[in-house]
């Protein structure tokens, strides 16, 4: 019997060397297909998880989350038809491709006083079966990944975009309340994800724009980065042996070496259309795993099935002096990717046949 995934992965995020690169079509803890592409792979395949069918080197486990007050509408005076909220409260508008959402109804957008910060209802965590369902993956070889929160993004949902902006700069203590609100919210979702034996904590805190940070990378070593920092040294103290991984989309290179010294495992996307991979990973791929992403915008929805092939052949090159990376997209699976192109990034990255492999 062969290596198992979990025995690989762990000798990648060791920076060992490795028998393969791992792979996904996941982001991360969250499914990678949008709703579009999930009803084409059912019809092309006849299945409905694309985890097994494809083989993934991972599998997937996160805990179930609720709004914790009575009703998210009474958050806001007006609300649109259609309109979504989540554990937060914060209602998300459908945005022009189906099954994704845009944070349009921030709950704390309007208060003026700190005390509302503090009372506002923290969301409800449910672990249900959830350690159960990790050590029967665990079993079959596979490590799991699990949704374990946010912190910038999370705080600029509730305050809304501009206002939260305005905090940092004029109303610091404001600013704070917010993110120590959020900050204790992901560390308890993190050490309660951990207890159920999660290998991989996954926190998504988008803080790039394609031309460069959303907020001064001052700034987030200021407000954001120690809370990161307290989150993650609390689950270290009571599972060392669990693995941190970050998706921040955008171009974040002034911050990489930051999320090093965190003491993050992964980071996911390097994204084509704004970071060099070849050379993130030249200059950071000793400290931290770098995730190989194809791009989401432009090569897989508009590329040819052999320009693909040809994309993780030359990622896998790049990468063969040890193996430590993770090949996947930068981003969800959009509407406009052909099957012809999510068969080719998978057959390539399993060489030949995802459905035989790893023995």
């Amino acid at each position: 019997m062969g290596k198992s995934p979990r025995d690989n992965f762990n000798q990648v995020v060791r920076h060992e060397r490795a028998d393969w690169i791992p792979f996904t079509l996941d982001v991360g803890s969250n499914p990678g297909f949008t709703a579009p592409v999930m009803r084409l792979f059912r019809e092309k395949t006849g299945h409905s998880n694309p985890e097994e069918y494809f083989n993934y080197d991972f599998r997937t486990v996160s805990l179930k989350t609720h709004f914790g007050g009575t009703d998210p509408t009474a958050l806001h005076e007006t609300i649109e038809p259609g309109v979504v909220f989540d554990e937060w409260g914060v209602g998300h508008r459908p945005g022009t491709i189906e099954g994704a959402y845009e944070e349009a109804f921030p709950p704390l957008a309007h208060t003026g006083d700190l005390r509302e910060v503090e009372l506002f209802p923290t969301p409800v965590i449910e672990a249900g079966n959830a350690s159960e369902t990790v050590k029967g993956y665990q079993s079959r070889g596979y490590p799991v990944f699990g949704y374990a929160g946010s912190i910038y993004e999370w705080s600029w949902w509730l305050r809304g975009m501009q206002q939260f902006m305005m905090d940092l700069l004029a109303w610091p203590e404001m600013a704070g309340a917010v993110i120590d609100k959020v900050a204790g919210y992901t560390k308890a979702l993190a050490l309660q994800s951990a207890r159920t034996g999660i290998d991989v904590l996954c926190f998504y805190d988008d803080a790039g724009m394609q031309n460069g940070m959303q907020i001064d990378p001052a700034l987030w070593r200021r407000y954001i980065k120690p809370r990161w920092r307290d989150v993650l040294d609390a689950v270290r103290r009571d599972h060392p042996t669990c693995n941190f991984f970050l998706h921040s989309c955008g171009k974040i290179e002034a911050i990489i070496p930051d999320i090093i010294e965190l003491g993050f495992h992964i980071l996911h996307p390097i994204q084509p259309e704004c970071m060099d991979f070849e050379k993130i990973r030249n200059t950071y791929g000793r400290d931290i795993v770098l995730c190989a992403s194809i791009s989401a915008q432009r090569l897989f929805p508009f590329g040819t099935p052999e320009e693909i092939r040809q994309w993780v052949r030359s990622t896998k090159a790049l990468c063969a002096g040890d193996n430590c990376a993770v090949l996947c997209p930068a981003n969800l699976v959009q509407p406009e990717t052909p099957w012809e192109n999510i068969l080719a990034f998978a057959e390539e990255a399993r060489n030949g046949s995802f459905r035989d492999a790893n023995g």
